[in-house]
């Protein structure tokens, strides 16, 4: 309680020192610095285009560890409106839905095939 009381006493003492009204703005300085500024735009580094082998096995590690938000169906280009579905089911009815896809996935690049799952609108991508 002492810490708490103290926290408020100093909160106070702090709010009531610093007064708006004691500070100045300076318009001219203000406008001249703009003025003189130079405008400095890097462009990002494009990353480089994923192949299909380095598409599905980011698709596995974000299915893993992001799996419960449906990052790895935002990898595969499927609807956004999926991420809220998932969210809304508390990360694909507890996860469930998630781990389907994990093994599905697995089993289908096993087969030779995964891009059946690419771009599909789907909530449950293997249904």
């Amino acid at each position: 309680m002492k810490k708490f009381i103290t926290f408020i006493v100093s909160l106070a003492a702090f709010s009531f020192a610093a007064n708006a009204a004691s500070y100045e703005v300076n318009d001219a300085s203000i406008d001249s610095l703009f003025e003189e500024a130079e405008l400095v735009v890097e462009a990002p580094a494009a990353l480089p285009a994923l192949d299909a082998t380095g598409r599905k096995v980011v698709t596995i590690i974000c299915n893993i560890f992001l799996g419960w938000a449906a990052i790895h169906r935002v990898v595969l280009g499927t609807n956004n409106l999926n991420i809220l579905w998932y969210i809304l089911t508390v990360g694909g009815i507890f996860g469930i839905i998630p781990l389907v896809d994990l093994i599905m996935y697995i089993i289908d690049i096993a087969q030779g095939g995964g891009s059946k799952y690419m771009g599909n609108p789907k909530f449950i991508m293997w249904a």
